[in-house]
């Protein structure tokens, strides 16, 4: 596969080669307005302030230059295994805090509540920000980031001789504090374990 699009030539019909290749543009085109559209969302979830069209535009005009970039600059394949290394580090320890939050509730949320983005809401915590969960996903980025050995080595990864630690270094010190920063307050789990 070092070469794909010969490889394909070579096991397809030569009539279907185009209408193969039109396909791929096309469901690429496809998949990447949902996932600027979704994250133009996730951007106004977060509190972004920035209008849906705008957010799109930003989404695709990044992503358009670090097309470019991957193509013309640096190895494709190389930056692209290198951006899913990376996003190990933050995508470990988040989804770490989540399953972690499913377990301490034993998956009782109230639904209404989830909704509520008022001060009342039993999901409000402090201003808005549950900071156990917030320190939980750095404390695990940060663990994570000190064992990782792609487009740098941590130091935890170049002592124990390269050694990429960062997904279950991630997934434990996240989860290890969050579950502790949480007992602390197991009168709001409480609360929200009722409804």
């Amino acid at each position: 596969m070092t070469d794909p699009q010969t490889a394909l030539e070579t096991i397809l019909p030569r009539w279907f080669t185009p209408v193969f290749l039109l396909a791929l543009v096309l469901g690429t085109i496809s998949i990447n307005a949902m996932t600027a559209y979704s994250s133009g969302l996730a951007l106004q979830a977060a509190g972004v302030r920035i209008r849906r069209s705008l957010s799109v535009i930003v989404d695709g005009v990044l992503g358009v230059a670090l097309t470019l970039y991957a193509l013309l600059v640096s190895n494709f394949l190389d930056t692209v295994g290198n951006v899913l290394q990376l996003t190990v580090v933050l995508l470990g320890p988040s989804t770490a805090v989540y399953a972690t939050d499913i377990l301490l509730r034993r998956n009782r949320y109230d639904g209404l509540a989830l909704t509520d983005e008022t001060p009342g809401s039993p999901y409000w915590f402090t201003a808005g920000v549950n900071w156990a969960g917030a320190l939980a996903l750095g404390a695990g980025t940060a663990a994570a980031a000190l064992c990782v050995n792609t487009l740098y080595t941590g130091p935890l990864a170049g002592a124990l001789g390269g050694v990429d630690l960062t997904l279950p270094v991630g997934i434990a010190v996240a989860s290890a504090v969050y579950a502790t920063l949480m007992r602390r307050s197991r009168d709001r789990l409480g609360t929200t374990q009722r409804a």
